[in-house]
């Protein structure tokens, strides 16, 4: 059995994906990576083994969100952030201004959607686990999962009409497929 530290490694791109869907930027995402990984080790002795150490590392993770989070209600945005986001220019491949689209439609979607499709669609948590971190029902996250497909599937669709390109159809239209459980 590979060793604590061996198996939080292998959590580290799961851990990143989620942290950057909820800071919505890399560089904060991978602080709240660290601090997670801090906060894991320093608490080792509370995980329990023969449970899901992707699980343990996603709460750790999302409570040390909602706590900076808390901590920073009347923080602005640095202007330097600002300014950047505003002055970058699309990517002119195709292949990446497609996924760029089916990004923003992605991150267009409300938060708790968000969270739910990244829980379970992306990083491939069961419902139980995506309750456990989320501290809800697993009717809840069911109930969450299917209001955010369902508003996937909408805004791509709207998406998809405005936009005439084949590629953005054909991945708008499985999109949702990879997405379900």
């Amino acid at each position: 059995m590979p060793s604590f530290e061996a198996m939080m490694i292998d959590c580290l791109p799961h851990l990143r994906a989620y942290g950057r869907s909820l800071t919505k930027d890399p560089d904060m995402a991978d602080d709240l990576v660290q601090d997670t990984i801090v906060r894991a080790i320093g608490g080792r002795e509370s995980f329990q083994e023969g449970t899901n150490l992707k699980a343990w590392l996603f709460t750790i993770l999302r409570n040390k969100f909602l706590d900076d989070r808390r901590r920073k209600r009347g923080y602005f945005e640095q202007i330097e952030t600002a300014v950047h986001e505003r002055l970058t220019c699309p990517p002119s491949q195709d292949a990446a201004v497609e996924f760029a689209n089916v990004a923003t439609v992605f991150w267009s979607l409300s938060a708790p959607h968000r969270e739910i499709l990244m829980l379970i669609g992306v990083n491939g948590l069961n419902y139980e686990e995506a309750a456990n971190i989320l501290g809800c029902p697993i009717g809840t996250v069911r109930s969450r999962l299917s209001r955010a497909r369902a508003e996937l599937q909408k805004k791509l669709n709207a998406a998809d009409a405005d936009d005439s390109s084949p590629e953005f159809r054909a991945l708008a239209q499985h999109l949702p497929a990879l997405l379900a459980a």
